[in-house]
């Protein structure tokens, strides 16, 4: 589907991206930023089709949902993310990052007992995993280089994922089917979160708001906000469309689109390993999709 390509696109390419934001800000800093912009593009697109009123009047039981979708698959996941570039190299944390659909039917099967999983879908995320292996090229000690905090703190952020991404489809959904409006509240409420999260950083850790951006990094963060804005009306298309586990395989392309960012435009390796697995991430990606008839 369209939307699963999309989407794959731009947060394959938020990893380069939020690289550049945390030359300007701290990771909770551009962590907020980036939700911030996000959130004024949704509401220009929520107040263009005249569905301002709803935003502001979601209902309790959404409303609660919603908090606890905003903190699962924004306000942690994106801040872990953050502080992690700070530690491990961006190639490693999509390569982590890929792990997103193991956990996710993991939550599926023990927590949540609600969504059937089909045996060619199992089959599409463990290939996809396995070519996510093989694109890192992985080898005893390969991981050695990289802080431990960085890779727990990506660890910790795709666990977030696993039980956010069934929640979405088990318990948001059901109550709602507009997804321009659902993420808007969603990424609204991160805002607001992140917003006083970083005023409290700013005012008690003494870490500078902002350092002296060049032009290059303006554009890559409006890019970086763009894309968390946009990239969620289509995360809620995707989950209602195909389900929690098709949803969480969109890292495998996601990958994808890392590994190539970081060959073409940031000059890093890009080696017949990587190539093979990230043809195994798209086989297991595209399999991963196909619905049981």
């Amino acid at each position: 589907m369209p939307q699963y390509l999309m989407l794959s696109l731009v947060w394959g390419a938020s990893f380069a991206f939020t690289e550049a934001g945390l030359e300007v800000f701290t990771p909770l800093g551009i962590t907020a930023v980036r939700h911030l912009i996000g959130f004024l593009v949704l509401l220009a697109l929520v107040s263009a089709v005249g569905k301002l009123g709803a935003l502001s009047r979601p209902g309790e039981s959404l409303l609660r949902r919603m908090v606890v979708v905003s903190l699962l698959l924004n306000v942690i996941p994106a801040y872990l993310f953050a502080f992690a570039q700070n530690h491990i190299s961006t190639v490693v944390a999509s390569i982590i990052n890929s792990a997103t659909p193991i956990l996710t039917l993991v939550m599926i099967f023990l927590v949540f007992r609600t969504e059937k999983i089909t045996t060619k879908q199992a089959f599409g995320v463990l290939i996809g995993l396995v070519g996510g292996l093989l694109a890192l090229g992985i080898s005893p000690g390969d991981l050695g280089d990289n802080d431990p905090i960085g890779v727990l703190a990506v660890l910790a952020a795709i666990c977030c994922y696993g039980f956010a991404i069934p929640y979405v489809r088990q318990k948001i959904t059901p109550l709602s089917s507009d997804t321009s409006l659902l993420a808007a509240l969603q990424v609204g409420i991160a805002t607001g979160i992140l917003l006083a999260l970083y005023a409290l950083e700013t005012a008690f850790v003494g870490s500078a708001l902002i350092q002296s951006p060049q032009t290059g990094h303006i554009w890559q963060i409006l890019i970086l906000g763009i894309g968390t804005g946009v990239g969620y009306i289509w995360h809620f298309q995707v989950i209602e469309r195909a389900g929690s586990a098709v949803a969480s395989t969109i890292t495998y392309p996601t990958l994808l689109i890392s590994l190539a960012i970081g060959a073409l435009l940031l000059g890093e390796a890009f080696s017949l390993e990587m190539a093979f697995g990230a043809a195994l991430i798209a086989v297991g990606s595209w399999i991963t999709q196909q619905r049981q008839v």
